[in-house]
């Protein structure tokens, strides 16, 4: 769950991290100046916001006119306009700092650069990383000569290091997948502010955080996720639903999205991407294949791709819950299904047998995944 902004900062003022003063305001709430400049955030679950004019600084006489258009820009575009306003900080330099969980490495990440903001990119090579052993604690001295290396220094030194210790345990506390703060504020007595917030929480530990549910990212979060989205949800699975022409019922999440890629690069873009691994029981992939069969209803909807890759799971379930779907609510659009599996994933059901089972029923089979592009080319056309 990716939080806003103003939920971010939560996090880090609750924990003693110096954030601006501000308050976030509800769609109807007057905006007020704030002594001495009076910073106007979007509050979205969306990044962006400078480019999209969303985020404005203003003096006493123009808070009212920035915030108007920053409200009517987030009504354009479909969302409530809640605003964070907050004080204008002197700032003296500022820095990057980050904490996420690296998948390869199995450990958290620290993430240091002495240029922030978007100076981040506009200094390539300034981005250091510093891995550290999940199973030991730590302090603000363990990452002092990590900053210092990278390009910390100063009277801030001190204070930036005892920020990343801290922000430290505010990611393990939370459960979280990533903190970024972005631009660090230093000030010129050597303080230092968090500007910014991006905090994403892995969804997997809700069970434990019972409290995430009251915040306003969460309601936000509900508000934008359709009738479908929400149904899959219910089983543990994901299901985002596109504006393409190609439904798409796949197993994995890395393969799904490089199945959305490869049909968006062929001008075939999907109309939806789902991962069932959520769910390894027939159960659970003929609910995935409802919820897709639903979607390929609509009339926006060209063709239907089935194809799996697995190598532990069992193919005949995946086959199961498709075909009892498919019989729940046969749906008149081509079904193009083909299969990647190990050995293992053959153990109740080889591939072959898959094949002739979407076969008998009139379905189009593909060997490999190369074949998949054209044969969809040959059913838009005929449509």
């Amino acid at each position: 769950m990716r939080l806003i902004e103003a939920d971010g900062k939560m996090l880090l003022r609750r924990r003693g991290l110096a954030v601006p003063r501000g308050r976030l305001l509800g769609p109807r709430e007057p905006v007020e100046a704030l002594a001495g400049g009076t910073a106007i955030k979007a509050q979205l679950l969306a990044g962006g916001r400078g480019k999209a004019g969303l985020v404005r600084l203003a003096q006493a006489a123009d808070v009212s006119t920035a915030a108007k258009a920053i409200a009517d820009r987030m009504r354009a575009m479909g969302a409530a306009p809640h605003i964070l306003v907050e004080e204008k900080i002197a700032v003296a330099a500022e820095c990057y700092i980050a904490w996420r969980i690296d998948d390869v490495r199995q450990a958290p990440v620290m993430l240091f650069s002495p240029y922030g903001g978007t100076e981040v990119e506009a200094h390539p090579g300034t981005l250091h990383e510093l891995v550290w052993n999940p199973l030991q604690a730590l302090h603000p001295h363990h990452v002092l000569r990590f900053l210092r290396d990278a390009g910390a220094g100063g009277r801030a030194l001190g204070a930036i290091a005892r920020f990343a210790a801290e922000l430290y345990r505010i990611f393990l506390a939370q459960d979280a997948e990533l903190i970024e703060i972005n631009p660090l504020a230093v000030t010129a007595s050597g303080q230092v502010i968090a500007l910014d917030a991006k905090v994403v929480l892995d969804d997997n530990a809700t069970f434990r955080h019972a409290e995430w549910d009251e915040l306003l990212s969460a309601h936000l979060e509900r508000s934008a996720v359709t009738p479908l989205e929400l149904r899959a949800s219910q089983y543990g699975l994901t299901l985002v639903e596109l504006d393409g022409s190609i439904a798409l019922f796949a197993a994995g999440a890395g393969f799904g999205m490089a199945l959305v890629d490869l049909l968006a690069d062929a001008g075939l873009p999907a109309a939806n991407f789902a991962d069932a691994s959520g769910g390894s029981s027939a159960e659970a992939f003929a609910a995935m294949g409802d919820i897709v069969l639903e979607r390929a209803a609509r009339p926006d909807v060209k063709a239907i791709v089935c194809f799996q890759t697995m190598s532990a799971t069992s193919l005949k379930i995946a086959v199961d819950g498709l075909l009892v779907a498919w019989d729940r609510a046969p749906v008149k659009k081509p079904l193009v299904v083909g299969f990647a599996v190990s050995t293992t994933a053959e153990r109740d059901m080889t591939a072959g047998e898959a094949r002739k089972l979407f076969v008998a029923r009139g379905h189009q089979v593909i060997g490999d995944l190369d074949e998949l592009v054209p044969a969809l080319r040959r059913i838009v056309d005929r449509t």
